[in-house]
């Protein structure tokens, strides 16, 4: 009896073990995706901060968010080759970034369950994807990135939100509003960010992004969004779309550490 009891108590030790074994070598590294915001090289924060602009004018901002669509990690050299898909859209928002502690800490995605492994980069869609686009919120149960920001006039999202004030005559008042809003089909954005990111077993790595909303705004030092002309727009002027989400996609980079 003594001998079956130990043999009985040897098996369930093994199979603990083999247990233990198999879940450890899961997918259980984890990548973190950190969104930082800038103005030029200043840490980007909502209200409370004044940031010079061309023109010898003034800016403060109240609301900079975007959608993110489609973000997958590049396996191999062509980053039009075989990926692995993270995320199908998140709004990566600045709203609630509102001083120096939380503009460090930026805006975070946490994916679980990743595969260890060598990635070439990470690629990403700067708006929402035409398949998500074509539903509105109602298909989707809050919380979800997509159960706001739509306009049903044009059947869709609203892909980037820009609002703050200027003061166009340094009086300190800042008394112009500005809202600039830009969403449509044509104007997602397809963005590739090369970067050797290793992934390892029971690890977790974190990639920064930068993106610098001055230069959204500003081109080059002739070609910028010129606010004593323009003071908002709601995708009904085409080429101010076209100027905001080309800028976007330039405007996003991986940090240098």
């Amino acid at each position: 009896m003594r001998k079956i009891l130990a043999l009985s108590c040897l098996l369930l030790s093994f199979s603990l073990m083999t247990c233990d074994k198999e879940e450890s070598t899961g997918n259980d590294a984890e990548l973190t995706l950190t969104f930082k915001g800038l103005f030029s090289d200043t840490p980007l924060k909502m209200f409370n901060a004044e940031y010079p602009y061309e023109s010898d004018t003034k800016l403060r901002f109240q609301l900079f968010q975007f959608y993110i669509s489609d973000v997958s990690l590049i396996k191999t050299d062509d980053p039009n080759g075989d990926s692995l898909k993270l995320i199908d859209i998140e709004l990566v928002s600045f709203k609630n970034i509102q001083s120096d502690d939380a503009a460090q800490k930026g805006i975070s995605f946490k994916i679980k369950n990743i595969p260890p492994g060598s990635y070439k980069g990470i690629k990403l869609g700067l708006g929402v994807s035409a398949d998500l686009n074509a539903f509105g919120p109602s298909k989707y149960t809050p919380p979800h990135p997509l159960d706001d920001n739509y306009w049903s006039w044009a059947k869709g999202y609203v892909f980037t939100k820009i609002e703050g004030n200027a003061d166009l005559d340094n009086s300190g008042k800042f008394a112009t509003k500005l809202t600039f809003h830009v969403g449509e089909d044509e104007f997602f954005r397809k963005k590739i960010l090369l970067k050797n990111i290793e992934i390892k077993e029971k690890s977790s790595t974190t990639l920064n992004l930068d993106v610098d909303l001055h230069r959204v705004l500003v081109a080059a030092p002739a070609s910028f969004l010129e606010f004593r002309k323009v003071t908002q727009d709601h995708t009904i002027d085409r080429s101010i779309a076209k100027f905001l989400s080309d800028n976007l996609q330039q405007a996003l980079t991986i940090h240098n550490e």
